[in-house]
């Protein structure tokens, strides 16, 4: 699958990109929204695993944007922030983590994109969001 990672930490995106290249994933970094949009114009994505806290354009306008562009592209909302967590539901993410999160949950987060329908919130999406 092709994965986007959005990220502002630099960190936060190697290690997510590592382990996402290990599982045998084509990955394409970003360090914020408006990067994102970019590399999501010129190209093909499965997957966009984004942070909701990032300057210019956050994880959330950056949902938005996805959803009402690309919507079948499956969107992985990532924070340490309830708040932000319920903003990428509302938003239209189709899986929420709180970090910190394993990377088990996010490898089963990836494996749902084609286990569950685009819009279905699975057991991941962590009873935190209820």
């Amino acid at each position: 699958m092709r994965l986007l990672v959005v990220d502002d930490s630099p960190e936060i995106v190697e290690i997510l990109s590592s382990v996402m290249e290990i599982i045998g994933h084509e990955v394409t970094k970003a360090y914020d929204g408006t990067e994102a949009v970019k590399q999501l114009l010129n190209n093909r994505y499965d997957i966009v695993i984004t942070d909701a806290k990032m300057p210019i354009m956050d994880g959330i306008e950056l949902c938005k944007f996805i959803k009402s562009q690309f919507p079948d592209i499956y969107i992985i909302g990532i924070s340490g922030y309830l708040d932000a967590l319920k903003e990428f539901k509302e938003a239209g993410a189709d899986i929420c983590l709180s970090k910190p999160f394993t990377f088990e949950e996010i490898e089963e987060a990836v494996k749902l994109r084609f286990n569950t329908s685009p819009t279905a919130f699975g057991s991941i999406a962590l009873q935190i969001i209820v």
